[in-house]
C-alpha cells in the first residue's frame, strides 16, 4: 500500500496531536517495512529544535515539506475542498487526516481520520470561534465522504455518535501509547539537571498540559492554597504552553499571593518529560473533560502518584466529584502516604499495530 499521512500538526509540540502523530508514523515506520508512508508537511515555522522531518525521513518516510500559509490550507480543504493532496504527494491508496483538515482525495484512495475528542463541541465557550468551525466543517466532510474514522476512546466515539446520529462511517477505538522513555527510571543526578534546568525547585505538586479552561486550572490552583496550610514548602509546577482563555489563571495566582509558589516551565522538551514527571510528589490532572487524556498514563508510567477527575484513557474516575475540599484532601493523603494506582498502560507500538490493521482492513473491504 502506498499510505499518505498528514504530519503538519508537529508544528505544535508538546500538544497532544502532535504527540500522537509523531509517535504514531514513527511505530509505523518502525514496524512496517511492507508498504511506503507518503508523509504531507505543510508549516511556515520551525520551531525550536524541530527535528521530527528528519528523524522520520531516515526512518523510511517520504517527506513532502510544503511552505503553505496556514489559512491557505484552510480555505482550499475545509471551506472550498479544492486542491487533491495527491497532486501535492503522488497517488496514495490511504489518506490519513489529522483532526483539523481533510483534504479531497483522487478516485480510489480512502480516507481515514482521527477524532480525539469533541470538546470543541460539548464545551464551546472554551475554545476560540476559529476552532470550533473549523472542527465542524472538517467532521461534516470525514461524514460526508464516509471516511473510516479512528476514535481514542469509547467516550469519543459515544460523543461523536450522540451529536452526529447521521455518521454512518465505519468507527474504531485504537487507545494512545505511552512512549517507552516514561518507563525507565532516571538517576537523581539526572533528574535534578532537568528541574534545574526549567527552575523547578522540589519538592512541587505537578500539572502537565495545556493552560486552557476545560483543563480546571484555577480548581487546582485554589485547592493547592489550601494544602499550602499544611505543607508550606510545597510548590505547584504547571508544565505546558499556555492556550487560550486563561486570563483567569493569571488573575487567580495574583490575586491569591501565589506568584513565588507557582511554577509556569511553559514548553517542555519530549526528552526532559520523564525526569519532570519523576521528580514530583504528586501528579494532578483535573480536566472537566478529555477525549483520552495522555498525562495520566505518562505520570503513571513514570511511578509517580496520580490523581485524575476524568480520564477515558484510564476508563475510569480517580474522584467522581471535583471540589477544593475534595481535591485538596486528595493531594494532602498522596504527599504523606503515596499509593500508586496499577493499570495496563499500552504502548505506542501497540496503537501503531491496530492502525496498521484498519488500513489492511479498508483495503480488503
Amino acid at each position: 500500500m502506498k499510505i499518505g499521512i498528514d504530519i503538519s500538526m508537529l508544528v505544535y509540540q508538546g500538544s497532544g496531536v502532535a504527540t500522537y502523530t509523531y509517535n504514531l508514523v514513527k511505530n509505523l515506520l518502525e514496524i512496517d517495512k511492507q508498504n511506503s508512508y507518503h508523509l504531507f508537511y505543510s508549516s511556515l515555522r520551525r520551531p525550536k529544535n524541530f527535528i521530527y522531518l528528519k528523524e522520520l525521513e531516515e526512518l523510511g518516510g517520504k517527506i513532502y515539506d510544503y511552505p503553505f500559509p496556514p489559512r491557505l490550507i484552510k480555505l482550499c480543504w475545509n471551506k472550498y475542498h479544492i486542491l487533491p493532496v495527491e497532486w501535492l504527494i503522488g497517488k496514495v491508496d490511504i489518506f490519513h487526516s489529522s483532526d483539523f483538515l481533510r483534504p479531497p482525495l483522487l478516485n480510489g484512495a480512502k480516507g481515514v481520520t482521527t477524532i480525539h475528542d469533541l470538546t470543541w463541541k460539548k464545551f464551546p465557550q472554551f475554545h476560540i470561534e476559529e476552532i470550533v468551525n473549523a472542527h465542524e466543517r472538517k467532521l461534516k466532510i470525514t461524514i460526508e465522504k464516509k471516511d473510516v474514522i479512528i476514535v481514542d476512546s469509547d467516550k469519543t466515539k459515544e460523543d461523536l455518535l450522540y451529536y452526529y446520529p447521521n455518521a454512518k462511517n465505519p468507527v474504531y477505538t485504537i487507545p494512545l501509547g505511552v512512549d517507552k522513555k516514561f518507563f525507565q527510571k532516571e538517576t537523581p543526578k539526572k533528574i535534578k539537571t532537568i528541574l534545574k534546568k526549567y527552575k523547578i525547585k522540589e519538592p512541587y505538586i505537578l500539572y502537565v498540559g495545556a493552560i486552557e479552561p476545560r483543563k480546571n486550572i484555577p480548581t487546582l490552583i485554589k485547592a493547592f492554597k489550601i494544602v499550602l496550610k499544611s505543607n508550606p514548602e510545597y510548590r505547584l509546577v504547571l508544565a505546558g504552553r499556555a492556550g487560550w482563555k486563561n486570563e483567569d489563571v493569571f488573575g487567580l495566582i495574583n490575586e491569591l499571593n501565589l506568584n513565588e509558589k507557582i511554577i509556569f516551565t511553559g514548553f517542555v522538551e519530549d526528552e526532559d518529560l520523564p525526569a519532570i514527571y519523576q521528580g514530583a510528589s504528586v501528579f494532578v490532572y483535573p480536566s472537566l473533560y478529555e477525549g483520552f487524556g495522555l498525562p495520566p498514563l505518562e505520570a503513571m508510567a513514570s511511578g509517580t502518584p496520580t490523581i485524575a477527575f476524568n480520564s477515558p484513557s484510564l476508563n475510569t474516575k480517580f474522584i467522581e466529584k471535583i471540589s477544593l475540599e475534595v481535591l485538596s484532601a486528595k493531594i494532602i493523603a498522596q504527599i504523606n502516604t503515596p499509593k500508586l494506582q496499577k493499570f495496563v498502560i499500552p504502548t505506542w507500538s501497540e496503537t501503531s499495530r491496530k492502525t496498521l490493521k484498519v488500513y489492511r482492513k479498508i483495503i480488503r473491504d
